[in-house]
């Protein structure tokens, strides 16, 4: 038998059911609200029965509904009232109203929430993720500083006369510090700071001044004989060298877990020159304005070169003396100006295609005259002795290298280079290997203070990535083995982020651009930032334009550029004219850079130069002039 029953919550439903006495053999419950349905499948049963007997006569009988009422009044049950569809239809109506409201709730607040997400997600496209400055500071003189995030909740402002912890509103002082600055006429630089297990290691040069990082207070002064000549941190200590007189280096040892002091004095030969022969080489014609040139520059020609000098490292382990001696002075020039080629002023010339050409032309050939387009190179034998003190005397290296050499302390490792050879040591001065470059290192490596020049190099997990200023190089350790070599053109710097990926800092020149370094193109070669796979020295992303310096904090990758001048053929005129561009307008960008796909997320922008720029995170301090700015944006 085949029941159809309609719920009083609206719902319809079916079944098939041998009736056992005329009633239902088990209880059946509506499959939406879970009602009884058992007494109404009763009643059709009985309904059923009944019809089914008046069609066949009185032979067949039925236990009808007046019998289950009788059951049920036997049992104590009260009968069930007839079904009042009115209500049972008012029920229905009642129900799908309220369901209609609920479904109308549930989408409205659906609409919303999505609302709610597209607008957070373009106020944080728009504006949320872009740098604000949310903090600044006037400090007392523009004069160099040093200034340093402390932890994710502090920042630390050092000047000659003062050392400051703030927090990061930069108006609440947490405690500050008077310093003893510098004496009066003595040269003014920024001070160094160390930060090493709850202390304040800072030299502003006269001494080194140990400062209690939570409270300010100092807790030693240790003064530094003669005149400051480097302050270097390394694992376990920090050295400081001194020059007493011309012939004497005071090497002042800290260490950094008992703060004791030892020094040591090392008589040093008296530094030497030896001038070159005042000959212009034969292929540079002596016009007025090439004599006038080499008698004001002496940079060109006859500049003298260093006979006798010594230089001082901090090794990490130990304390390195790099002394070198002129043996034999050799000078060459090489053209450092492309040579002319057939001149585009008496070609077919168009204002589309050819402007660019004759101004190059004109301003290389006026560059020509004033500096004679060639370059000297320096291929004279040097004696180095690299003296390393690993106990009371030192242990040293003695060799003939060409060319200058230059020496670079890493973790494991201390580099030589001279000319276009490059030597590896160990921390014990032994030779572990030697290798030719390809070309030589760039100026911006080998002049300048010795002890804070940066070096061309990096070591991680057992490999060392050296460039030169055509080829990046990762060699294994300690054998040498090449790896791979990556050609690029003019790295200034290599890092890594946390991840282990290597970033250079390099440019879009070619050889031929390092052959003739000094001609002048209106359309200036480009900085290249490049993310290599260590393991491979693949690339795997490169951005141009985007910044000569690379900053990596944790997962934020930046790039930074400073450019003076005006631009195009006004800074072309005065680098052809030699010619400083001291008034020109300064241009500062810092760009964040997405490590994934090297796309630039923002730009920051200033038309001056900071003196300070450091990254935290997402938060970036800037510091001009007198102005000290914190600027913040938001990042998931």
């Amino acid at each position: 038998m085949n029941l159809k029953i309609e719920c009083s919550c609206g719902a319809r439903y079916s079944f098939e059911v041998e009736p056992r006495d005329g009633l239902m053999p088990a209880p059946v419950q509506c499959p939406v609200c879970h009602a009884d349905g058992t007494e109404t499948a009763n009643q059709m049963i009985a309904e059923m029965a009944a019809a089914a007997a008046a069609e066949k006569g009185p032979r067949l009988r039925i236990r009808g509904a007046p019998a289950q009422e009788a059951a049920a009044a036997a049992v104590g049950e009260p009968a069930r009232p007839p079904i009042d569809m009115a209500a049972l239809k008012r029920e229905k109506r009642l129900a799908e109203e309220a369901s209609a409201r609920r479904g109308a709730w549930i989408a409205g607040t659906v609409a919303a929430l999505v609302l709610l997400f597209l607008g957070g997600w373009a106020w944080y496209a728009f504006a949320g993720s872009k740098p604000r400055m949310s903090a600044w500071l006037k400090m007392a003189g523009a004069g160099p500083a040093h200034v340093q995030f402390l932890g994710r909740d502090k920042i630390l402002v050092v000047t000659a006369d003062e050392a400051a912890l703030r927090d990061l509103s930069l108006k609440k002082v947490i405690w500050s510090a008077k310093l003893g600055g510098n004496p009066a006429g003595a040269p003014v630089s920024a001070p160094r700071v160390f930060e090493d297990r709850g202390n304040l290691w800072i030299c502003p040069g006269p001494r080194v001044e140990c400062l209690d990082e939570a409270t300010g207070a100092i807790k030693q002064t240790i003064p530094v004989p003669g005149g400051f000549v480097s302050f270097t941190p390394a694992e376990t200590s920090l050295l400081v060298v001194s020059a007493p007189d011309e012939t004497r280096r005071v090497a002042l040892r800290i260490d950094l877990a008992t703060g004791a002091a030892s020094s040591q004095e090392i008589t040093v030969p008296r530094k030497e020159k030896q001038t070159l022969p005042d000959d212009l080489p034969p292929n540079v014609l002596p016009t007025a304005a090439v004599l006038v040139s080499q008698a004001l520059e002496e940079q060109k020609f006859n500049k003298p070169l260093d006979a006798m000098s010594s230089e001082f490292f901090s090794a990490g382990q130990n304390l390195v003396e790099l002394r070198v001696k002129l043996l034999e002075a050799k000078v060459t020039f090489e053209q450092s100006i492309k040579p002319a080629g057939r001149s585009a002023i008496n070609g077919q010339t168009s204002a589309s295609t050819s402007t660019a050409l004759v101004e190059e032309e004109v301003l290389n050939d006026l560059k020509r005259s004033q500096t004679g387009g060639v370059r000297r190179v320096d291929e004279s034998r040097y004696e180095v002795r690299l003296r390393r003190w690993t106990a009371a005397e030192p242990v040293e290296w003695k060799g003939e290298v060409t060319g200058a050499p230059s020496f670079f302390p890493l973790t494991t490792v201390d580099l030589l280079a001279a000319g276009r050879v490059l030597f590896v040591f160990d921390k014990q001065n032994n030779k572990l290997f030697q290798s030719q470059l390809n070309y030589p290192l760039s100026g911006r490596f080998t002049t300048g203070n010795a002890a804070s020049r940066p070096a061309p190099a990096a070591e991680r997990n057992g490999t060392l990535y050296f460039f030169d200023q055509g080829v990046l190089t990762a060699f294994a350790l300690p054998g040498g083995e090449v790896r791979w070599r990556l050609t690029t053109f003019g790295a200034n710097a290599i890092q890594f982020d946390e991840e282990g990926m290597l970033y250079v800092d390099s440019t879009t020149a070619g050889p031929e651009d390092i052959q003739y370094s000094d001609t002048i193109h209106i359309e200036r070669i480009h900085p290249v930032l490049l993310k290599v796979d260590p393991a491979s020295g693949k690339i795997l992303w490169k951005a141009e334009q985007r910044g000569e310096q690379c900053l990596v904090s944790g997962k934020f990758l930046y790039a930074a550029s400073v450019e003076q001048g005006g631009g195009g053929i006004a800074g072309a005129l005065g680098e052809a004219l030699n010619t400083p561009q001291g008034g020109a307008p300064v241009y500062f960008n810092l760009y964040r850079i997405d490590p994934a796909t090297g796309e630039t997320l923002w730009d920051l922008y200033y038309e001056q130069r900071p003196g300070n720029l450091v990254v935290q995170d997402n938060r970036i301090l800037l510091r001009f002039g007198d102005n000290l700015e914190l600027f913040k944006y938001l990042s998931f």
